[in-house]
């Protein structure tokens, strides 16, 4: 059994792969672009993190939690309290790479804007690796980051050392990231 202690030890999707999510079902706010309205963003993303939920736990992962959705004027955040050891086993990988088509790509952008995204989410983790946190990963093709990614790189999203990192980097994502996201990832708490 995973100690509530340990289920906030960390996110299975970390601040940029929040962004995606609720980007990918047409939030507006720092995430999204016009189109859904955020209320109609966050109930597609919440719809889809019980699905991937769901569907973790039917490819092995018996204990794959319920998705913690928070959401507040303009934009939507979910993620999932999960361990990084958990995270790093080939069971979970297996579950996660079956399971993640169903997480939504942020595809509501135009291709400029796409790109745009994808560029500040790039910008973002140099700007990490360049103050400290050396082995933080580039988002996927999607534009995603996951905290299999993370933590399989070795980073701890709760130390100081990345708060600190974090702080001095939102600003290069043109809102792609906010610091009460980071905040809000780093304490493990959504909301």
């Amino acid at each position: 059994m995973i100690s509530r202690k340990s289920q906030r030890a960390a996110l299975a999707v970390v601040i940029a792969a929040l962004a995606a999510l609720a980007a990918g079902c047409g939030s507006k706010g720092p995430f999204g672009t016009a189109g859904a309205s955020a209320q109609n963003g966050s109930q597609n993303a919440a719809t889809a993190a019980y699905a991937y939920a769901r569907c973790m736990r039917s490819h092995g992962e018996p204990n794959f939690p319920d998705p913690k959705v928070t959401t507040s004027p303009g934009h939507a955040a979910v993620g999932f309290a999960v361990t990084p050891t958990e995270t790093g086993s080939p069971k979970f990988k297996s579950a996660d790479k079956a399971c993640s088509r169903i997480l939504p790509a942020p595809s509501n952008r135009s291709p400029g804007e796409e790109q745009a995204h994808k560029r500040d989410l790039l910008a973002f983790a140099h700007c990490l690796r360049t103050n400290g946190i050396h082995d933080f990963p580039d988002p996927d093709q999607q534009g995603r980051l996951t905290l299999t990614m993370v933590t399989a790189a070795g980073v701890d999203i709760h130390s100081r050392t990345f708060l600190d990192a974090a702080k001095a980097c939102v600003g290069v994502t043109h809102g792609a990231v906010t610091l009460p996201q980071v905040e809000a990832a780093v304490s493990g708490h959504q909301g």
